[in-house]
């Protein structure tokens, strides 16, 4: 989810036209946008789903929203018009004749709709089949008014017309994805405006599908870069803003089958879910790459904050999302020396300044889009530590994240779904393949789970079968291999993403033969199971720590059918299948501070050999539990849970609970995975297993710990999926929050308290995990640190074993 960070002056003058100084740059007054406007009025306003917003009155001004001519009843009615003179209202109830009056100036709007979700316009309206588009940067009218920036981008070296229409995709996000400048040209060293070329971020779409021999449709979020609107992180304008994408660009003469499909990687790929669970008919499938299930998972681990990449992230999109414009002189102008002080994204400013001088000064599209970037949904409210303050945070508030929720969304997509992506994933998580259990069974879905980072559900094994889906179920074609400049710019896509220098060779091509692309579809759903886990990655003969992995396994359902083992927490801090006869307990201190917050303070955690700096758990730290040697190879896929039976006197504590391998004989210990719990998490919901943990996170729901008796945390672990080879063993180490991710820290309210951990009688503490049979593993057991996103540390034990 990496955003580029390209922050350049605006320098280029604009002459000959009136202009509003303000600094040292001319700047412009744009052309408003037309929705909705009053006769000799500047008012402007309409309703999207579920809200309504207004632009053009004067900043300051004192506003109501009305419903048949009186004012709705909502704590944000009346409002004030921003600097910018802009408003938006949130939560109003679907329905007709809502007006906007502007109190101050007396101006009012024509009366409008406030939009229900599903209410989609028909199939044939003029919002779908009259907005012809082009290649290059184009502004798409959503239905509530608000316009997309949205760049065409042939496919590489072609064209696409009536009489050669292309099969065609779309990439989604509110990263710099519509800027128009070609990546392809720039990477070849060909002449481009450099100021205007789209994310890195976005090379999934922009670059990989086009030599792949698609169209890319780049399509810009709201309230971002040169779309209007305002930014509200998966909120339903934006939702259906992807289904009115999708039907505008099914329709145009140039896209062959008119069907289109969705592709991308981590924000474009998080898209993907609401943009199909609002089901365009024209969505032939989505491929999304390394997504995450649920915005409070990524941001709110185990219901503890997570104050490093995904407070980070959320902070880039705040930037991002303000408005390079201010007003002056009844209008809205650039702000020339934005670039310098990081407001919103570089490139707007020059594709201002280009639209200004195509029109001889008279208007910018881009420039008018701004208007609403400062109604911007509040992400403090989604995203900050006071959500989940013990005592005082509402949790996961259900009106403000079951509507942003992939899993939720996915539970309604019924369009193909090709999704990848990594077990140790340092930024949108690991937790990721709750989305296979959300998605219908009746849905086509090919899921890839590969240990490794969040670039590896790119790696050269996965990349060559989603290539072939999208041919399949996109082009409607049988599968073509790339070969020539398609197959040097794909493998060094996969080379350059994963920090290697080594060759990384794609695999060949499956299908190609068949004889129709019906034959490939029965062959591609054959011999492409729901789910493919790759093991291993890291170990193959691409070279130690390289992308590549050295066997597989398919599964048909998440997760996996196998056998339900529990380990049960024991004296010594053994782990072993039968419970102790006895009572008995375990004490540590919960304190984050005795190790570094992260295992990887600096470097790529892409590359084939990270520095790591995954150190131990010190002795009075951590409690740990490890079996005996296993007697034979033994893999356990799907997630897992540690039932911990804990007591203290402090009424909320955070817990972490890590999966490694030992290796006793170089005493070795290897990382697999980790779960978190903030222990006042005590409810779960009733979709919940004894492998599959979910809290409900509801501050109604939240229980103390007590000093005299012991509670159940369930604390949910992230999916496993390793091959623990004979003579190895599994470890579970207990402790405060932190130490054993990249990038993910935790607001953590540890400090040095005691907890002790109910063993045997006394609590039967315990972790439940799944195995599963009839995986032909490779018999080398790799060297400890080769795999990608398992880092190896020196084995050391912890104070309860002996």
């Amino acid at each position: 989810m990496r955003s580029r960070a390209r922050r350049t002056f605006w320098t280029h003058a604009v002459t000959g036209m009136a202009v509003v100084v303000v600094g040292l740059a001319p700047t412009l007054v744009a052309t408003a946008p037309t929705v909705g406007a009053t006769a000799g009025s500047d008012l402007q306003g309409n309703g999207s789903v579920d809200e309504a917003w207004l632009t053009g009155a004067i900043p300051g001004d004192s506003v109501t929203i009305l419903q048949n001519g009186s004012p709705v009843a909502s704590a944000a009615n009346p409002g004030t018009a921003d600097a910018l003179g802009s408003l938006i209202i949130r939560d109003l109830t679907p329905g007709s004749g809502y007006s906007w009056d502007d109190i101050t100036s007396g101006a009012t709007t024509p009366a409008f709709s406030v939009l229900a979700p599903d209410a989609n316009p028909a199939t044939g309206s003029v919002l779908y089949n009259g907005q012809p588009l082009h290649s290059g940067l184009n502004y798409l009218t959503m239905r509530d008014g608000i316009q997309l920036a949205a760049t065409v981008r042939y496919p590489y070296g072609s064209t696409c017309s009536s009489a050669a229409p292309c099969p065609t995709v779309i990439e989604y996000s509110g990263y710099g994805t519509a800027g128009p400048s070609d990546p392809i040209a720039s990477l070849l060293g060909q002449p481009v405006d450099s100021h205007l070329l789209p994310d890195s971020a976005t090379q999934v779409g922009s670059v990989v599908a086009r030599v792949g021999g698609f169209a890319t449709v780049s399509l810009q979020m709201r309230g971002t870069g040169c779309s209007g609107g305002a930014y509200d992180l998966f909120g339903y304008p934006s939702d259906y803003d992807a289904y009115d994408a999708v039907e505008i660009v099914a329709h145009q003469d140039w896209v062959s089958n008119h069907k289109v499909g969705m592709v991308g990687i981590s924000y474009s790929g998080l898209s993907e879910f609401p943009s199909a669970g609002t089901n365009p008919p024209d969505l032939a499938a989505i491929a999304p790459m390394s997504p995450t299930d649920d915005l409070f998972s990524t941001g709110y681990p185990g219901g503890i904050y997570n104050n490093g990449f995904a407070a980070g992230w959320i902070g880039a999109r705040i930037d991002d999302a303000k408005a390079a414009a201010a007003w002056s002189g009844g209008g809205l102008m650039p702000l020339a020396s934005a670039p310098v002080l990081h407001v919103g994204q570089s490139w707007v400013y020059y594709e201002i300044d280009a639209e200004m001088t195509a029109s001889g000064g008279t208007s910018s599209a881009c420039l008018a889009a701004q208007a609403l970037h400062g109604q911007s949904e509040s992400l403090a409210s989604l995203v900050g530590p006071a959500m989940v303050a013990p005592g005082t945070g509402p949790g996961r508030d259900r009106s403000l994240f079951d509507r942003r929720s992939m899993s939720q969304w996915a539970a309604r997509i019924t369009a193909p779904v090709f999704v990848s992506g990594a077990l140790q994933d340092e930024q949108t998580g690991p937790q990721w393949p709750a989305l296979l259990s959300a998605l219908p069974s009746t849905t086509p879905v090919f899921a890839h789970l590969i240990n490794g980072g969040h670039i590896d559900s790119t790696g050269p094994q996965i990349i060559s079968q989603w290539l072939e889906f999208l041919d399949i179920y996109v082009a409607v074609q049988v599968p073509i291999a790339p070969t020539g400049f398609a197959a040097a710019v794909i493998g060094n896509f996969t080379k350059f993403a994963a920090g290697t220098s080594a060759e990384l060779a794609l695999p060949a091509t499956r299908f190609t033969t068949d004889k129709n692309v019906a034959k490939a579809r029965t062959d591609f759903a054959r011999h492409t199971s729901r789910v493919t886990v790759l093991f291993d990655n890291g170990a193959s003969t691409a070279g130690s720590g390289n992308p590549g992995s050295t066997y597989s396994a398919d599964f048909t359902t998440w997760p996996a059918k196998g056998k339900t083992v529990t380990y049960f927490l024991g004296a010594g801090g053994a782990l072993a299948s039968k419970p102790l006869k006895t009572s008995s307990s375990a004490s540590l201190l919960l304190d984050p501070a005795v190790r570094p917050a992260v295992s990887l303070p600096s470097g790529n955690a892409w590359s084939a050999a990270p520095p790591w700096n995954w150190t131990t758990v010190p002795a009075a730290n951590g409690l740990g539990f490890q079996t005996a040697p296993f007697v034979t190879d033994t893999t356990i896929v799907g997630p897992a849970t540690l039932d911990l039976w804990v007591e203290s006197s402090t009424p909320v504590l955070d817990f972490q609970a890590s999966i490694t391998e030992v290796r006793p004989s170089d005493n070795q210990e290897e990382y697999v995975t980790s779960g978190f719990l903030r222990s006042s998490n005590q409810v779960d919901l009733v979709s919940s297993s004894s492998l599959f943990t979910i809290p409900s996170y509801l501050a109604s729901d939240a229980q103390p710990l007590a000093p005299t008796a012991y509670r159940l945390l369930r604390i949910p672990i992230d999916p496993i999926a390793h091959t623990f080879r004979a003579g190895t063993e599994l470890r579970v180490v207990v402790s405060a929050p932190g130490g054993d991710r990249p990038s993910w820290t935790f607001d953590s309210v540890d400090a040095g308290q005691t907890a002790s951990v109910g063993l045997g009688r006394v609590g039967a503490s315990a972790l439940v995990v799944r195995s599963v049979r009839n995986v032909r593993t490779d018999r080398t057991v790799p060297t400890c640190g080769s795999l990608r996103g398992e880092p190896c540390r020196a084995y050391q034990a912890e104070g309860n074993q002996s």
